[in-house]
Parts: C-alpha cells; sequence; structure tokens
C-alpha cells in the first residue's frame, strides 16, 4: 500500500475557452484534460479539490460572432455555453464547477478588484487615438477593421493580426481600411483608456516570481516565457475597450466603456468558484494554505504568471496566488490548423458522433500530450495506439485474466500464499506506481500514463510466464497464486488509470465485482476470496475499412460546409423598393433610426444608422432601395430585418457625401432579384462588387434599375453601396 501523506486543499483551473467555438482536440488536451487527470488524481489521493473552469463570455470576439449570427451577446454565449459544457461533460471532464464570466458575481467581483487597483495608485490614464465608424457611431476593436495586410498585401487582412502571414497589426496600419460593421472608411478618434501599471508592479513580481516559480515547480516554457516578459521590462496595459458587452467601468467618466477581457477573464476563476451552490469563493482564493494548480497552452502563460498575479498582488490584499503552472505546448493537426470553418481537425462536436469511445480520445490525447513540444493528432497513429496499445495490451490483459477466473475457476479469486517470484513481481509493481504518482505528482502526465501502460506490459508478459493454462492441471495452487497477483494487479491499474481513462476504469472494477478504490489502496492484496463479474471486452477494434469510414464522414461534412459556404457567396443581392412608413430614434442607440417599411404589404423592421445624416421627416412617407434578402441581425435590442441602401463617396465637388437612393416606383418592386434568393449575411453582401458610378448605383457590374427607370444618387458621383 502506498503512503498518500497529508491531506492538502488543492484549487486547479482550466484556461477558460472563447465560448464563441467549438472546441477543438488542441483545446481538449491543452486545458481541460490535463487538468482533469490531475483534479481525479488528487481527489483519489483524498485531497480536498476544487476544480475550476467557464467560458470567457466578453470581448470583441463574442461581439463578432452575435453579428455573424445575427444573434444579441446574450444569446450567442447561451448557445456556445451549452456546446462547450455538453462536449466537456462527454469527455468526461470532472469540474466542480463549470461558470460563466456573464455572472452577476463575476461583475461584482472584477469592479473589486479594479477599485483596489485604482485606491492603491495602479491605474493610469491615457489618450489613444482609435478607429471610429462615423456611420454606425461607436469605436472599431481591431477584428472590426478589414483592410491590406501592409506586410504581405493580403487583402482581407483583419485590424489585430493577419491571417496570412500571421503578423500582429494595428488597424490604423491597414491599407483601405473598411469597417466590417457598416463598410465605410474608419476615421481617427481620440479616446481615454485606463491602464494597469505593470512598471510600478514589476519589483513585487520579479520577488514573487524567483521564489514561486522554483517551489511549484514550473513548466520550462513557463520559466521562458515569464523572464522574457520580466528582462524585456513590463510596461502599462490597457484594461478597458470601446465595447458595449462586458465589465462596465465603474469610474465616472468612463461610461459606455468595459473591462478588456484579459483583464476580467482570469478574473473568472474567481467568481466562478462562488458559481457553486453552497460555496464561498473567499474560502478557496483567501486561504494561504490552498495551492493553485493552472492549466494551459502556452500561448496564455503571460496572462497567469505576470498580468492576473500583477492584478491581484496590486491590490493589497491577501489573495491565493499561483503555485504551479502547466503550459503544454501545441498540438497540431495532420490536415493542418484546427479551423472550423474550413473542416480541418476534429472537433469535439463531431468526436462525439464517430462512435469512438471518449476514453480511446483521452488516451490518445494524453499519451501524444505535448509537454515539451508540438505534437500531432494523425488518425492511422491513433488507430495503431488503440489496436496496439489499449486493445491489445490492456484489454488482453484484463480479458484474457479475467476470462481465465470466470472459466477455470468459477468466477473466484482465491487467497494463496504467495512465492518469491510473485513477490518480486509485485515489489516491480509497487516500485512502478510510486513512479506513477511521482510523475502526476509534477504534473507529468504522458511519463505516468506511459508507466501505468508499462505494467500492464509487464502483467501481460507475467501470465505467459508462469503459463496458468498449464498449472491449472499441473499444480492448482501456482495456477490461483497467479491469478491472484494479476487480478490484484489489474486492480491496481484500475486505480491508476481512474485519473486518465475514467469509464475504463469503472468498467474494470465493475468486472472485477468491487466499487472503485482509492490511490491508498495500490499494492494491496485487496481483492481475495473475491467473486468476479462475467467479464466483456474493454475496447473493439478501428480496422482500416473503419477508419476510411471515419474519415469519409468527416470530408462528407467538410465539403457539405464547404460547399454550402459557396453557395451562399455566389447568392445574389436581392434589393426592392420600400416605403418608410414611419421613423423613430432607436430607444438604445442615439446614432440609429428604426425604420418601419413597407414593401408591398409586408411590413418589415430596419435599423439604420443615418443620425446626423437625415432627419427623420426626410425619410417618412418616401420610397428608397432596400436590400432585403439579409438575415436578421440584433441591433442593439431591435431586429434588423434588412437594410436601406445609401451610396457613400465623393461629390461632383470632390467632397465626402452618404445619400438615401430613393426611387419613384411601387413599394415592392424588385430592383435586383425576383424574390427567389437565398439569405447572406451582411459579410457576404459585402463580399460582391458594390460600386456608384456617375452616381448609379452598380451590383456586380449590373445597374441597378427599378421598373426600368434609372436611379441616381442625388449627390454621390463615385463611391460604393453600404
Amino acid at each position: 500500500m502506498l503512503p498518500t501523506g497529508p491531506k492538502r486543499r488543492i484549487l486547479i483551473t482550466s484556461a477558460l475557452p472563447y465560448v464563441n467555438n467549438v472546441p477543438h482536440m488542441g483545446n481538449i488536451i491543452g486545458c481541460v484534460l490535463s487538468a482533469d487527470v490531475f483534479a481525479r488524481f488528487s481527489r483519489s489521493q483524498g485531497h480536498e479539490v476544487m476544480y475550476v473552469c467557464g467560458t470567457d463570455e466578453h470581448g470583441t470576439t463574442t461581439e463578432a460572432k452575435a453579428i455573424e449570427e445575427g444573434l444579441t451577446p446574450r444569446e450567442i454565449c447561451d448557445k456556445y455555453y451549452a456546446i462547450h459544457k455538453g462536449v466537456y461533460d462527454w469527455f468526461g471532464i470532472s469540474f466542480d464547477v463549470f461558470g460563466r464570466t456573464s455572472a452577476q458575481n463575476h461583475c461584482e467581483i472584477t469592479q473589486a478588484i479594479f477599485k483596489d487597483l485604482h485606491a492603491n495608485g495602479y491605474i493610469l490614464e491615457q489618450e489613444v487615438e482609435q478607429a471610429y465608424d462615423e456611420k454606425v457611431g461607436k469605436f472599431l476593436a481591431d477584428r472590426f477593421v478589414e483592410g491590406i495586410c501592409p506586410h504581405c498585401s493580403y487583402p482581407r487582412a483583419r485590424g489585430d493580426q493577419c491571417e496570412q502571414c500571421g503578423k500582429l497589426l494595428d488597424p490604423l496600419e491597414l491599407k483601405d481600411p473598411k469597417s466590417t460593421l457598416s463598410g465605410t472608411v474608419p476615421v481617427r478618434k481620440k479616446s481615454r483608456h485606463l491602464y494597469l501599471d505593470l512598471a510600478k508592479l514589476q519589483p513585487q513580481l520579479e520577488a514573487w516570481f524567483a521564489k514561486r516559480s522554483v517551489e511549484g515547480k514550473w513548466t520550462p516554457n513557463a520559466l521562458t516565457t515569464t523572464r522574457a516578459w520580466l528582462e524585456k521590462g513590463l510596461e502599462p496595459r490597457a484594461i478597458t475597450r470601446d465595447l458595449s458587452w462586458g465589465v462596465p467601468v465603474p469610474l465616472p467618466g468612463y461610461e459606455g466603456k468595459v473591462f478588456y477581457v484579459w483583464f476580467d477573464a482570469p478574473i473568472g476563476y474567481i467568481s466562478m468558484t462562488g458559481q457553486k451552490d453552497g460555496v464561498d469563493w473567499r474560502a478557496w482564493w483567501h486561504d494561504p494554505e490552498v495551492k493553485l494548480y493552472q492549466f494551459m497552452a502556452k500561448d496564455n502563460i503571460p496572462f497567469h504568471t505576470i498580468l492576473f498575479p500583477g492584478s491581484l498582488i496590486g491590490t493589497r490584499k491577501q489573495w491565493t496566488l499561483l503555485h504551479h503552472i502547466d503550459a503544454t505546448e501545441y498540438l497540431q493537426h495532420e490536415d493542418g490548423k484546427f479551423s472550423k470553418s474550413r473542416g480541418t481537425g476534429l472537433f469535439g462536436d463531431d468526436a462525439m458522433r464517430l462512435g469512438i469511445p471518449a476514453d480511446v480520445y483521452r488516451y490518445y490525447l494524453l499519451i501524444n500530450r505535448p509537454e515539451r513540444s508540438d505534437t500531432l493528432f494523425a488518425w492511422k497513429d491513433l488507430q495503431d495506439k488503440l489496436n496496439a496499445e489499449l486493445l491489445g495490451n490492456l484489454g488482453n490483459l484484463v480479458q484474457r485474466t479475467l476470462a481465465f477466473v470466470a472459466r477455470y475457476q468459477d468466477g473466484l479469486v482465491r487467497e494463496r500464499v504467495l512465492d518469491e517470484a510473485s513477490e518480486d513481481f509485485r515489489a516491480w509493481v509497487s516500485q512502478e506506481s510510486a513512479q506513477v504518482t511521482q510523475a502526476l505528482e509534477l504534473c507529468q502526465e504522458k511519463e505516468a500514463l506511459r508507466r501505468v501502460m508499462g505494467i500492464a506490459t509487464r502483467a501481460n508478459q507475467f501470465f505467459q510466464e508462469r503459463e496458468p493454462w498449464r498449472t491449472r492441471t499441473d499444480d492448482a495452487e501456482e495456477c490461483e497464486r497467479t491469478i491472484l497477483v494479476l487480478v490484484n494487479v489489474i486492480k491496481d491499474l484500475a486505480i491508476m488509470l481512474g485519473p486518465f481513462l475514467p469509464d475504463t476504469s469503472a468498467r474494470i472494477f465493475a468486472q472485477l465485482g468491487t466499487a472503485p478504490l482509492a490511490w491508498r489502496d495500490l499494492g494491496a492484496l485487496t481483492l481475495t476470496d473475491q467473486r468476479i463479474a462475467e467479464p466483456t471486452p474493454l475496447f473493439s477494434k478501428i480496422d482500416d475499412k473503419g477508419l476510411d469510414s471515419i474519415r469519409a464522414q468527416l470530408k462528407a461534412k467538410a465539403d457539405a460546409k464547404k460547399g454550402g459556404e459557396e453557395a451562399i457567396a455566389l447568392a445574389p443581392v436581392q434589393i426592392r423598393a420600400g416605403r418608410i412608413v414611419d421613423v423613430y430614434r432607436h430607444p438604445q442607440a442615439e446614432k440609429l433610426f428604426v425604420e418601419q417599411v413597407d414593401f408591398g404589404g409586408e411590413m418589415r423592421t430596419v435599423v439604420s444608422g443615418l443620425v446626423g445624416k437625415y432627419r427623420e421627416e426626410d425619410l417618412r412617407g418616401k420610397v428608397a432601395l432596400f436590400v432585403t434578402n439579409l438575415v436578421p441581425v440584433q441591433r442593439r435590442g431591435v431586429e434588423s430585418q434588412g437594410m436601406l441602401l445609401t451610396a457613400q463617396g465623393a461629390s461632383a465637388q470632390g467632397e465626402e457625401a452618404l445619400d438615401v437612393l430613393f426611387v419613384d416606383a411601387p413599394a415592392g418592386t424588385y430592383a435586383l432579384g425576383d424574390g427567389s434568393e437565398a439569405k447572406i449575411r451582411y459579410e457576404e453582401f459585402e463580399a460582391h462588387a458594390r460600386e456608384v458610378r456617375g452616381g448609379k448605383p452598380v451590383v456586380d457590374g449590373e445597374e441597378v434599375r427599378v421598373g426600368g427607370a434609372e436611379v441616381k444618387a442625388q449627390r454621390v458621383r463615385t463611391g460604393t453601396l453600404t
């Protein structure tokens, strides 16, 4: 029996996944699965464990996804929170709480930490120049600006990073920039923001890092990254943004601004702890005896070794700070970078539907865990490891041993005195089990699992060496002694596999006829005079035909998605004349109008950013052109079921102008299309060629006419249609 040591309080976190997409295999191994193994191991040792994770729901990515899907940020968060939770539940991730940063207590805790930082002099104010969309009336987050990359000339580079060359960008660097919200050219405008004074915090962070990184045995990549940041010298870092979706800044003069997601997201670990029923988060986050273990991929290191601890240290209160950071390298995919839109890589929702048990994925990801260098997800390799290691080694050991007990010993494992060879084998297993324990204490999960499977390999050899199929007739006591040892080694394997393959472990215990046992039971001859249950195979083989079928399923889905996107992209624009029956100011947005529009008996609501460009009386009762096959979108709480078409560009005098395209035609008349057009998103409308030539609107090279009559902008001679 292995000693387990004193009981400890262990707080475990996984890097919070962005809510706006489905997690892929790299997300699974880099964060939640690695932490789950350590949480299950720690619980089995008898420690008090709190394993915390949840969805990171604020920031630009959420707003962008909401616009893309025509939902509100809250609706997007609700939708993808359920998807994330479903995937993690299926993978057997044993969170104690899976929370949300959009919860009310998160707002309260984040604001309280900010107020302490502000009171202690760690907050600076700076004025910065940002991209501003005059049509929409808002500052643009980086990813809401697209243009030509100044480095590689990629035509649709986003303002935060070029997808083609990978260079980090500032939206004001882009050539020919356009707002993705309106298609207009953003202007430069100044805005005041708050910064965390990391330079002032650097001495305290350096002292903490020097001590804690040694005590906590941080991973090499965490040490290297953190040292590089400190050696370069920390600089003030912005903690506020001009967004509407996030934690409001509780400071006069900063109304309408929210905290930057990098600042509020790590605080989610604290708030989510309090989202578990009956738990006071302070009991975990203000206790100096608690050891905090944090799991993530390497790109998240500085947020957890510099920014988050700096935010807590600056409050001058006692917090549970990072003890051990466990940062993996990246899991790559054999077909390229994981991409849901391109159908590249394996994502959680697809994994659930392929008929492969979750424990097979867990094993493959963990035995392939990118601890010191990047690793590769390859289907052929998964097939080989399932067939040779899980089925051929572990599964074979359990099946042959328990089937032998069922067939030749009436299902009973009998107590026998062990011989020297059996004791030597058990001693070796005990030594290896101690090595597994040590590796798991250090979060070296790949090494621990490798040793567990090594025990299974040696146990199969022991079975062969002892020849129970022969000794059952030649020396029954020797046979029963061999089976006693093997069954208890299988019991030890079931215990040690519990953190890695929880379902497989539970099934082994069920076949052994006992409830699941804990780490303290390792090495003991627990199962003597034990009657086993009926043995059944633990794993099923995947042959080449089955692997081809899996690949075909994934390819068919990717092709269907690609084909669907191409069909949508090719769908024509539908433009109709509509009579503006009524128009009024948007109740939640001072720059927006809400228009009630009649399309020949069909009434629709349209939201337009024309405040300051037109008055209500300029629009009311007029007939204008509208794009009418756009997917409806929520604009500040009001669903817009179309878009008022405008011409924007230069007048005959060379001045910038914007014109609504008024027409003399019956409401409902088609200018482009005939009513059969598919729905398209705004981004897809934007992909069409749209211009103004000599005052006339042109789409995809075709002049827009109504009832055969030409349409002309009042002032704009050359420009674009938005």
